[in-house]
């Protein structure tokens, strides 16, 4: 049987930055410009902020998925371990 070698603490370092990144995403305030008027300029900040504004929250959504998954991960890795450990005693 394989070994899976796995530093925990490490894992658990790597999710705590995922976290904070998250938090300081989330902190930057995206708005749209109040720009007025009809021309093809205007039209094109408003839809750049639009993106900025889909791309934050597309950022924050892959950061909440990916620390779902690794602290599954470490869930997993963790409850495997100790059963592991059970069967041995």
């Amino acid at each position: 049987m394989e070994k899976i070698n796995v530093n925990i603490a490490a894992l658990e370092g790597k999710i705590e930055k995922l976290m904070a990144l998250q938090t300081e995403c989330s902190g930057i305030e995206v708005t749209a410009n109040t720009l007025q008027g009809s021309g093809m300029s205007i039209q094109v900040i408003h839809a750049i902020d639009d993106e900025y504004a889909q791309l934050k929250e597309t950022m924050l959504t892959l950061l909440s998925n990916s620390i779902a998954f690794f602290q599954n991960v470490k869930s997993s890795l963790v409850e495997a371990d100790d059963n592991a450990a059970n069967q041995l005693n």
